[in-house]
This record gives structure tokens, sequence and C-alpha cells, in this order.
């Protein structure tokens, strides 16, 4: 499927681009189809691209320089991803891998500055986008810095709901990518969520998360 740009119109950086201007950058991304598992970028790559997903998930991930995995957050359908290596040609402090099946656009810095300086405005916009980006990135580490960890799995099965009505949350992480994401243990998540399901907070079976106790799972999301 081409790009469409009715996809940049949504944006607060390219709503403040002329509508010329933004069939003429559709035309510049390139499709991409990933499989989980999967790298769009590799944690140390000279990256410099602008990233749109329209299906599936990529996950933000650091590796440190002992081994450890940690999985910072998430890029869903519909969302922007300014990489590190388009502003500063220095390499990705992390690498992009596919949770799930998807599809991605890209487009190089190269094609996008000219347009960019030719829009002020828009310039502003990218400027605002980064410092939310910063904000999230200080909560991210707040979280893994002080929250116990029953708080940031608590978390992680919250956010992982498509949708909060329907709460049942389809078991398509192993153990191992769970403990990723929270920074500990495969052992350690595994221990939590039977706690959960004793205090009857969840019901885990071997493709599925129930949630229970919508109260107290939230409770626990917000421990200090």
């Amino acid at each position: 499927m081409k790009f469409q740009t009715k996809w940049l119109t949504k944006n607060p950086v390219f709503s403040q681009i002329p509508y010329a201007e933004l069939e003429e950058l559709s035309n510049m991304f390139t499709s991409i189809r990933l499989h989980k598992g999967e790298f769009l970028c590799y944690q140390g790559d000279i990256w410099p691209y602008l990233v749109y997903v329209t299906s599936g998930k990529l996950e933000w991930t650091m590796l440190s320089a002992k081994g450890k995995e940690i999985r910072l957050f998430a890029l869903n359908s519909g969302k922007y991803f300014w990489a590190h290596s388009f502003f500063d040609d220095d390499p990705m402090p992390a690498s992009l891998i596919v949770a799930k099946e998807a599809q991605v656009y890209l487009v190089k810095r190269d094609c996008l500055l000219p347009i960019l300086y030719r829009n002020p405005e828009a310039l502003f916009e990218v400027t605002r986008e980064l410092t939310r980006t910063m904000r999230r990135a200080r909560e991210i580490i707040y979280r893994l810095a002080f929250q116990p960890l029953t708080g940031r799995l608590a978390n992680y099965i919250i956010s992982s709901l498509d949708d909060p009505e329907n709460q049942l949350l389809e078991r398509d992480m192993t153990l191992n990518e769970v403990a990723a994401v929270c920074a500990t243990s495969p052992e350690v998540v595994c221990r939590l969520l039977r706690q959960f399901q004793v205090d009857g907070i969840i019901e885990v079976s071997r493709t599925q998360i129930i949630i229970n106790d919508w109260e107290s799972l939230i409770k626990l999301a917000k421990i200090e």
C-alpha cells in the first residue's frame, strides 16, 4: 500500500505544512513489512529516519553492557518515531524490535529536512514532540528506579490492553519479554503473576490473562 497523505495531516508537525508539500513528501516514504522478532534498527546504528507505524507493534529496547535487555516503550499503529540519529548523526541508544507483525513506513532525513526548513512552524512542532518524548522518558526512568515490581507488572498489564472495556489480555509475549519490560527476571514475573492470581486480581491461562479485580490492579499500578 502507498503511503497516504491523510496520515500526515493528522500529526501536529505535518499539519503546519501546505498540502501540496505533504503530497510530495508522501511519495518519499518507503514501505516495510516486519515479522515478530525482527529489528527495524539496532542499538549503535547511525539511523537517520522518521518512522510511521500503520499496523502491529514495535518496542524500543535497550541492551546494557552486561547483556541485560530492558524494553522501555511501545510504538503502536498511528505513531510516529523520530530516530535520534536524525538530529545528531550519533549512534542509536536503543533498538526497535517488532513485538507484533507490523507495517511501517520510513523517510530519510535528507528527503524530509528541505521541507521542514521551508516551514519553521513545523520545526517548532518537532521540538515540542521531542520535549514530550523527554518527559515520557523521565516517567519511564522514574518508574523503573522507584516503583516496586508489583506496580511495574500491573502497569504492563494495564498498558497492554487493546480495549480497557474488554479486560482480557492475550498472552502473546513470553515471560522473558515481559521481564525485559519490567526490568526483572522471568522467574520473578512468574511468581508475581501467581500471587496476583492467588489474590483474585487476575486469572492466568496459557493464552490469556483475565482481569477479575480492576480496582485492585489500578491500585497496584499506582504504588509509589
